[in-house]
């Protein structure tokens, strides 16, 4: 039915197939419209009659595809052929899986295995962040391709997808069901898979670490039956000195029959693994650290600095925007207007003073020398700046005024021969009456603030 050349949805023509298992079958496809090459997982014809598998099928499918990680298969789009058959597109890997490694090398360095798990790691604490378990971690389903600088990188396939193995049929149940690879379950998946969290990952990664560093899995058996059994009842097998100590206590840990028992989270596992991880080893378990808070694909650097950043800078704005505004705006033109009313009338006082001294016209009609003011109230508005200057002045003033009474006699006789009123006779050849002015002055003064 899939044969190459084979046309799908109208838009994925078939190249060639790439492997096929018990539920399922991967096949390499180009996309006509684009001219991409993609590959396509479509459930075989008898599942696909089962319309609970057909909806896990679908509804996984989509949840691995709001995955970000780059350690995550992409999964770029999900339909229904036209035989009715469900089909997932996913981004076509260039690499081997775990599975063929293992079959060519037998066994890999403790270092590799672990920097492989690690990667592995960061796509399933994601994964895990999102609700979801993937229920089938195994070799087969961690694929090793490379970087453009040469070095492995590791994706995982399968998120969320149900899978049997080959050799292995499975008689289901209305209340549970046998969901994954059985040699890499946990105790409690292979009771029921609808009971099982994040730890029963957890189980499956240890499994993975035993085999790639022994080259075999802890558990065997010839049934399903028996299988079950020693897995929930044996004791791990030691790995007889393959590894260091510590090593093998991690994957102990990762063993445990009892779930609370087990590391809680793959960040957990991430730490105690990342010394034996070589060079990466330390910032692979952060990538998995950020990747268990939900911030996968953002630096640490940056979060923070966006939540201070921002905030304060929204509060300086309404500090000095909105609040001034509201409670304060009147302040700043009440302080400037009284400065300007306080330097107009200390000019007005002090060239009144001069008047009074040296000046025959001015000091003739002194009830009149508030007229000046009036005039002269535009050009010390203008200088307003200059005001805060002449705030001395008041002190100064009367040093000012008491110079020209010390002046010499002849400005005051000269006064007194030419005035025509009595007034500024007497104002001027009897200075003893020149104290009554300040009180002038502290009227005004007092007059200008209100």
């Amino acid at each position: 039915m899939y044969e190459p050349g084979t046309l799908l949805a109208g838009k994925y023509r078939i190249e060639r197939v790439l492997g096929q298992g018990g539920m399922g079958i991967v096949v390499a496809a180009t996309h006509v419209h684009l001219g991409t090459l993609v590959a396509l997982k479509l459930l075989h014809d008898h599942m696909a009659r089962d319309q609970s598998v057909v909806e896990r099928f679908l509804r996984e499918a989509r949840a691995s595809a709001q995955l970000r990680s780059e350690h995550v298969c992409r999964v770029s789009d999900v339909g229904m052929a036209e035989n009715g058959v469900p089909y997932i597109v996913m981004e076509l890997l260039a690499g081997h899986d775990l599975q063929a490694i293992l079959a060519a090398h037998r066994m890999l360095p403790v270092a590799l295995a672990s920097e492989y798990v690690l990667q592995a790691s960061c796509a399933i604490a994601e994964a895990h962040v999102a609700g979801i378990v993937h229920r089938d971690l195994k070799p087969g389903n961690l694929f090793v391709t490379m970087r453009d600088d040469g070095s492995p990188f590791v994706k995982v396939l399968d998120f969320g997808v149900a899978k049997a193995p080959d050799a292995v049929q499975f008689s289901l149940t209305q209340t549970a069901s046998i969901i994954g690879s059985p040699g890499y379950m946990s105790p409690e998946q292979l009771k029921s898979s609808k009971i099982v969290d994040a730890r029963s990952d957890i189980w499956s990664l240890g499994i993975v670490l035993y085999e790639l560093v022994s080259g075999r899995q802890p558990f065997l058996g010839e049934s399903i039956t028996e299988l079950a059994l020693r897995v929930a009842m044996d004791p791990l097998p030691p790995l007889g000195g393959v590894v260091a100590a510590p090593f093998e206590e991690v994957i102990a840990r990762c063993l445990e029959k009892d779930p609370a028992r087990r590391f809680q989270s793959v960040s957990e596992l991430a730490v105690a693994l990342a010394p034996f991880a070589g060079p990466r080893g330390s910032e692979l378990a952060n990538a998995v650290a950020r990747a268990q808070r939900g911030s996968a694909g953002r630096s640490l650097d940056q979060l923070p600095a966006a939540n201070a950043t921002t905030p304060t800078t929204l509060r300086g704005a309404s500090g000095v925007m909105e609040g001034g505004r509201g409670r304060h705006s009147w302040r700043l033109p009440a302080v400037i207007g009284f400065g300007a009313a306080a330097g107009i009338v200390i000019v007005v006082v002090a060239m009144g003073r001069r008047g009074w001294s040296g000046d025959e016209t001015k000091t003739t009609a002194p009830a009149a020398a508030p007229a000046p003011a009036a005039e002269a109230a535009p050009a010390p508005a203008a200088a307003a700046a200059p005001a805060p200057a002449a705030a001395p002045a008041p002190d100064a003033a009367p040093a000012a005024a008491a110079v020209p009474a010390a002046a010499p006699a002849p400005a005051p006789v000269a006064v007194s021969g030419s005035g025509s009123g009595s007034g500024s006779g007497t104002s001027a050849a009897h200075p003893a009456k020149k104290p009554e002015k300040p009180k002038k002055k502290v009227e005004d003064v007092g007059d200008s603030r209100f």
